[in-house]
């Protein structure tokens, strides 16, 4: 849940001063204020168990100072534009005819290609950052601002290397309220595999809470640091309006989405996963439905969402 004033106080006086502040850096008017101010049931001081508990909540997800250190020690820079050079044409990548990609690719140049002015983007789980991207025409094309997001260290460092013409990040989006930290499974590398499939393997990693257990030998889990996509938006793009904001994360998309904050609005969504049943169909619609955006293309593993408006006039 979304909190402010003297709660958010409380949240970052803990991660400034850490648990000094329990043990006596406060002072005890200090500490009456917080308390007095914390709710209106708190009419007493609070137990040093109450007030350790008050000051270790999580930080309010769009939180000024936490948007600025996100900006300043995480995000990192794009590439000048023109670095980045394709050994492919962007208009008819090589992975076209493979599956349902090519078809919500064609949707998307369709739909961003009568911008006038060049909007913005999101990309979640951006593996190498050229590999099946949905926001690689976008950029190079329309010269769209973005931002990339990839929690695997190594193929972070292929998307880095690569030269795109968009900020990045380290980290997941969290599909929790806040900010937190969490284990990334990343599956393990079988060279014996045809490229493409390989290809496909090396972007399958995830959250290890998606994995099944019998699966998860199959690869290896590492920590990572997982932050509001709402808080990325604004730390990155200086903005709370994304043109297009595709999520592929392999699990937990329905509830990134439901946690982005309200003063987020997304234009264009889509979710790369496989929405199998009709109460999952439901449940995403429901959680991008405060955007005003209707299913344009639905298949078993990538969902496109466009404004109401432009399905009716279609």
């Amino acid at each position: 849940m979304e909190m402010g004033g003297p709660t958010r106080v409380m949240k970052w006086a803990t991660r400034k001063y850490g648990r000094l502040v329990v043990a006596g850096v406060l002072s005890t008017s200090l500490m009456v204020n917080l308390t007095l101010h914390a709710g209106s049931a708190l009419h007493y001081y609070c137990s040093y168990e109450c007030l350790e508990a008050l000051l270790t909540a999580p930080i309010f997800t769009l939180d000024h100072d936490a948007v600025l250190h996100l900006r300043d020690n995480w995000v990192d820079p794009p590439a000048p534009r023109g670095t980045y050079k394709p050994s492919f044409s962007l208009d008819q990548p090589p992975w076209t005819a493979k599956g349902n990609w090519g078809e919500a690719y064609t949707l998307i140049k369709n739909y961003f290609k009568q911008y006038e002015v060049p909007g913005t983007f999101v990309e979640v789980g951006a593996a190498d950052g050229e590999f099946q991207s949905l926001t690689l025409w976008v950029e190079q094309q329309l010269g769209f601002r973005g931002l990339l997001v990839e929690p695997n260290p190594q193929a972070y460092q292929v998307l880095r290397a690569a030269g795109r013409s968009a900020y990045s990040i380290q980290a997941c989006a969290t599909p929790d309220e806040g900010h937190r930290q969490d284990l990334l499974w990343i599956r393990n590398d079988d060279v014996g595999l045809p490229p493409f499939l390989r290809q496909l393997q090396k972007g399958s990693n995830r959250l290890l809470r998606y994995v099944p257990v019998e699966d998860r030998d199959l690869g290896r889990a590492v920590p990572v640091r997982c932050f509001n996509l709402g808080a990325l938006v604004v730390a990155a793009l200086r903005s709370v309006t994304v043109d297009l904001l595709v999520v592929s994360t392999h699990g937990g998309e329905i509830d990134i989405l439901r946690n982005i904050p309200q003063q987020i609005k997304v234009k264009v969504l889509v979710v790369v996963a496989a929405i199998v049943t009709g109460e999952e169909m439901d449940n995403l619609k429901a959680a991008v439905d405060r955007w005003g955006l209707a299913p344009a293309l639905t298949r078993h593993d990538i969902n496109v969402f466009v404004p109401q408006e432009s399905i009716i006039h279609a």
